[in-house]
């Protein structure tokens, strides 16, 4: 080899490696500026019910733990929304909130559904959310007082009975209505109250007898005595398959008895697959969105958060923000007839044939 030839390899390693050690600086600096937004913020869980139900138990939990897995652990705090099922959270975090990290919310399952099925008072588009993840997919049930003269799903094909529930696309004012159209059960629907704790309150009281569209791990973590003391029994259960803790509790496909009956319970089903969603604004900054997300994962692995969440009876059955994003997308591409269908029974306006 050549003096002159090793020279100029040399200068080649030399000009390489300065240009990769630049590379790489420019690298951890970016990556430092990303980390270093948290630094001093607030960052706010805002939950769309009132303090004491599944929901904001579920959130305060996860905001105790979130922290610890963001860059620069910043603090995190709960607060709560409360407004029309979570509708009102859904319109703030699109409409309002700021686009930087600092705000995200956690809506009612049904809620970002509500833009698919022309909802009252909807003022988003489910599919630019800023998505973070879910913290269970999970089914929803039917249940009733244990003073009510309904002793099972099948009374209700024939016997009128109140359920509480609560404002515009939240499950239990959408769920009861759709299977009084598509089934010809006679749930008379009573609507006003801000979540699921004011529900079960209503029903102590004698103002209803029941309720649809509660989620099994709300009753689990907010209700568990009653299940086991029977003052609170279920009569049925929203999903494509039976709980492995309900194996004998019917499903509402059950109970179908046409082709039109069965897709539009099983399209009723398809949301409780977000099961918990948390979201952020539209535009949210992607290197932000994925911290958010990252930390999202990383809280649903955290043994000391799973720990507490075995204590007080919170099932966490994830699901990312990926996936949510892929579940939306899935349902703005149902026929839209189907949809129509849903919409149509959601109003009651007939039962499917």
């Amino acid at each position: 080899m050549s003096l002159v030839f090793r020279m100029r390899f040399t200068i080649c390693i030399v000009a390489c490696l300065t240009a990769s050690q630049f590379a790489l600086i420019g690298f951890h600096e970016s990556v430092a500026a990303q980390d270093s937004f948290y630094a001093g913020k607030t960052l706010k869980v805002i939950v769309g019910f009132p303090p004491g139900g599944g929901y904001d138990i579920y959130a305060r939990t996860f905001a105790r733990f979130l922290p610890r897995h963001i860059p620069d652990e910043p603090a995190v705090i709960a607060v709560n929304m409360p407004g029309a099922g979570s509708l009102t959270l859904a319109n703030y975090i699109y409409n309002v909130a700021p686009k930087d990290g600092t705000e995200i919310g956690s809506v009612e399952t049904f809620i970002p559904f509500e833009a698919f099925f022309k909802g009252a008072g909807v003022r988003f588009d489910p599919l630019k959310f800023s998505w973070i993840g879910s913290l269970n997919s999970e089914m929803s049930t039917c249940v009733i007082w244990h003073a009510s003269k309904i002793k099972s799903f099948e009374d209700l094909l024939t016997t009128e009975a109140s359920f509480g529930a609560t404002g515009s696309g939240a499950p239990p004012v959408m769920e009861p209505k759709v299977m009084n159209a598509v089934m010809g059960t006679k749930m008379k629907v009573i609507t006003g109250y801000p979540g699921t704790a004011d529900i079960f309150i209503a029903m102590e009281r004698g103002e209803v007898e029941g309720a649809c569209g509660v989620g099994w791990t709300t009753l689990l973590s907010t209700r568990g005595a009653w299940l086991a003391q029977g003052t609170l029994r279920i009569l049925a259960q929203n999903a494509v398959k039976r709980h492995p803790n309900l194996p004998q509790t019917p499903l509402l496909l059950d109970f179908a008895k046409t082709k039109a009956q069965k897709d539009l319970l099983t399209l009723l089903a398809a949301p409780h697959r977000a099961g918990r969603p948390y979201l952020a604004p539209p535009g949210l900054p992607a290197e932000r969105l994925q911290i958010l997300r990252q930390a999202f994962e990383a809280t649903t692995k955290d043994s000391a958060f799973l720990t507490e969440a075995e204590k007080l009876k919170l099932a966490i059955n994830p699901v990312t923000g990926k996936e949510m994003e892929a579940i939306f997308t899935e349902i703005s591409r149902m026929d839209s007839s189907l949809i129509d269908a849903m919409i149509d029974a959601r109003t009651e306006k007939g039962r499917a044939n």
